[in-house]
């Protein structure tokens, strides 16, 4: 059950915003300070309803009828602004506030082609999406509202370089440029999770429903993120907490529901929010729940799952700083689905609580910028053997205490910058009748600094940090592991470089070295894992994974059209992963934690192109080619190469009773891979085609929004060389999804 301790501070304050009377908060005191300006059209024209926002302190304000805004109770310093509006560029700037009155003339042009503004996870502090050297990911607004799933990996798996290593409705782990696991950090609102990510049936657990939007760093980020972070970096950002110190007092709400047909399943969202002055607050109540997953071969039984998420945040901001608490809570229940050939009737399940909390200030320092924050995490994980079971057999709880600090120093020119610390606890126990892993105990300490310099056309950004970790374990003599102390250490770097070449056209560089210290599975596992039907031996002899990623990049950005092509190689140094072994019915019965040196190279690309107001065209695809250098095969779960391609009708009328309708008619096409470990299990290549339908229609609190989307929608029979039931059953068939939102 949730705790409903995490949620009672958010909704008492939500109750005396609805008791507050709804007047314009008061001018700011002496002594602070004002950024105010004007947002225009390259005519001159002023431009209203406007977003206008300060990423690093959580503000955002809708610019007027004459498209002025302004921002009171500043401390003074160095903040980035950013501003976006519906058919118009997204801008980005760095301004200074002092004394003097602040005001900004900001010119947006018109384009076709709509573009994530922001970013705040490949660098320390909010950079235009399209300007981080580092080959970066935002999947936002309408896109991330019609790609919403159940399981982060199928939220993300239509993301050029991204794939879904999955085993059931619920289970999507994330598998970017072919790392997953223990190689892809996931982040809750910047909160690193530690949920035992190296079972293929443990997927993160994060929820994505009440999500601004979702960040992916593809390539390594040790620099900033420390061990695992060698596949990339994924950031599920929640939405800033409001405030109302330039607009008057409120409370709003909005309610978001969807049913899919072939699983017969259902969601709903609910979140409410207010603020008064400096202080807001927001609360939000997630329900899922799902029958059997069908394929055109027929149902796939013991495959519903269910869960529930609870959010809550509170917030103060003034010229002080910010001080945000906030806490987020998720149960779940997901069965396994097993061969019927060699498990027939299988009932096997999980019921997996996760709940975190984190505490994050900000606060002027000379003339940088503090931010810290703290954060704690209690993942347990139960895995049952049938339906009838009242008791795990495999128990696997954690609990994770994690800090940060960071110093974004003052700009000393053009070179901007941060000095940051991190720490780390994790204690793992296990609470169940049969052992898989010892207890274990780690603790990781990091200090890192991370620096970008702007000079002209070239943007260039540098990083190093130095990781110590212990990993540590009393034993457990019934699965013959002996008490024990690991230490490891890394350094990491990492130097990109963005060029701006004539007209609209960028050049991108980058060269990382990333690192990942063995975690407690990859050192001790000795037994059956129940969760993905396999039996686990670790190797307590494995030393630390490194890589060395090297790539190189060209980005088009113009009003009707984008396109990035991006190519990388990485060289990673022992390393770690899963060798079959014995003589098992199925290819990955038993697996062994060995160690070698491997090689990816891959190429990646998406191209967008606006031909008319009403048209868009679109075409992505990747490619990785995985090899184990040390023993000449193949890497195992590499995906194939993939095409996505598809075309939208949508028109741009914003009055009416209902605007901006659209259709939308895609394909993606896999080919076969060929290229497999001895142990592995090839699929045929094939193709599915997916439509999409929609519009919104304007209602007294805000919009109303419908999404019609389907998936296969020819119910093509397949196999996806991603899933691990490809051995003996068939992906979803068609799937038809009806979503509706509506503000409140």
């Amino acid at each position: 059950m949730h705790s409903l301790t995490a949620v009672i501070p958010a909704l008492v304050t939500l109750a005396s915003l609805l008791a507050a009377p709804q007047v314009a908060s008061a001018q700011a005191p002496r002594g602070q300070h004002i950024l105010a300006g004007r947002v225009i059209d390259t005519a001159g024209a002023p431009l209203a309803d406007a977003r206008v926002t300060l990423p690093v302190l959580g503000r955002a304000i809708v610019t007027r009828a004459d498209g002025r805004f302004s921002f009171a109770s500043l401390a003074p310093g160095t903040y980035t602004i950013s501003v976006v509006r519906v058919g118009m560029a997204p801008h980005v700037e760095r301004v200074s506030v002092g004394d003097a009155p602040h005001a900004l003339e900001i010119r947006m042009r018109p384009v076709r082609v709509q573009l994530a503004a922001v970013q705040v996870t490949a660098t320390p502090g909010a950079t235009a999406a399209r300007e981080s050297p580092q080959p970066t990911a935002v999947l936002e607004g309408p896109e991330l509202r019609i790609a919403q799933g159940a399981a982060l990996g199928e939220t993300l798996e239509q993301v050029p370089g991204i794939r879904s290593l999955s085993m059931t409705t619920g289970i999507g782990k994330p598998v970017i440029r072919g790392m997953t696991h223990y190689r892809v950090v996931t982040l809750d609102d910047g909160q690193r999770t530690e949920t035992q990510a190296w079972g293929h049936d443990h997927s993160p657990n994060v929820e994505t429903a009440t999500a601004e939007r979702v960040e992916v760093i593809k390539g390594p980020a040790s620099v900033l993120y420390g061990s695992d972070a060698l596949g990339g970096v994924i950031n599920v950002v929640a939405p800033e907490v409001p405030e109302a110190i330039d607009v008057p007092a409120f409370v709003r709400g909005r309610v978001t529901s969807a049913y899919s047909h072939n699983v017969r399943g259902a969601d709903a969202t609910l979140l409410v929010e207010g603020a008064r002055g400096g202080s807001g607050a927001r609360a939000a109540v997630t329900m899922r729940g799902s029958g059997d997953m069908r394929t055109p071969a027929g149902t796939l039984h013991n495959t519903t799952n269910g869960a529930t998420a609870l959010e809550a945040a509170i917030a103060h901001r003034g010229s002080w700083g910010s001080l945000e608490a906030r806490a987020t809570g998720r149960d779940e229940r997901i069965e396994i689905f097993d061969d019927p050939r060699a498990n027939p009737g299988y009932t096997g399940f999980q019921r997996i609580a996760t709940h975190r909390a984190s505490l994050t200030m900000t606060m002027p320092l000379a003339a940088g910028r503090l931010h810290a924050t703290g954060g704690h995490e209690r993942n347990f994980r139960r895995e049952f053997a049938d339906a009838a079971a009242s008791q795990a057999d495999l128990g696997l709880f954690v609990s994770n205490w994690t800090a940060t600090a960071q110093l974004h120093h003052a700009p000393l020119g053009a070179l901007t910058g941060t000095i940051g610390t991190s720490a780390m606890t994790s204690d793992f126990e296990n609470r169940g009748t049969e052992t898989l892993i010892p207890s274990s105990g780690t603790r990781n300490v990091a200090v890192y600094v991370f620096e970008q310099l702007d000079h002209g056309r070239v943007r260039t950004t540098a990083g190093i940090r130095y990781d110590y970790r212990t990993l540590a374990t009393e034993g457990h003599a019934g699965i013959g592991v002996p008490a024990q102390r690991r230490h490891f250490s890394a350094v990491t770097g990492s130097v990109g470089t963005l060029i701006r070449l004539s007209g609209p056209v960028a050049l991108v560089a980058n060269v990382a070295r990333g690192f990942r210290a063995p975690a407690a599975p990859d050192l001790f596992a000795n037994g059956f894992h129940e969760g993905t039907r396999a039996f686990e031996r670790g190797n307590p002899s494995l030393g630390v994974e490194t890589s060395i990623n090297t790539e190189l990049g060209l980005r088009v950005t113009r009003s009707d059209l984008t396109a990035e092509l991006t190519g990388f190689v990485n060289h990673v140094s022992d390393y770690i992963y899963l060798r079959p072994f014995g003589t098992g019915a199925r290819a990955f019965d038993s697996l062994q934690v060995v160690q070698g040196n491997a090689r990816l190279t891959g190429v990646e690309g998406a191209v967008q192109y606006h031909p008319h107001d009403l048209v868009t065209l679109h075409m992505a695809g990747d490619y990785v080619r995985g090899d184990n250098t040390t023993s000449g095969v193949p890497l195992t779960f590499i995906p194939p190469l993939r095409v996505m391609y598809g075309g939208r009708v949508q028109s741009r009328r914003t009055s009416g009773l209902v605007r901006q309708p659209y259709l939308s008619l895609g394909g993606e096409t896999n080919a076969r891979q060929r290229r497999l470990d001895p142990s592995d299990v090839g699929t045929a290549g094939y193709t599915i085609l997916n439509a999409g339908a929609g519009f919104a229609r304007v209602v007294p609190r805000g919009l109303f929004t419908i999404d019609l989307s389907i998936r296969n929608l020819l119910d093509t029979r397949y196999r996806s060389f991603m899933s691990r039931y490809k051995e003996f059953a068939l992906g979803p068939g068609r799937s038809v999804v009806l979503k509706a939102s509506t503000t409140l």
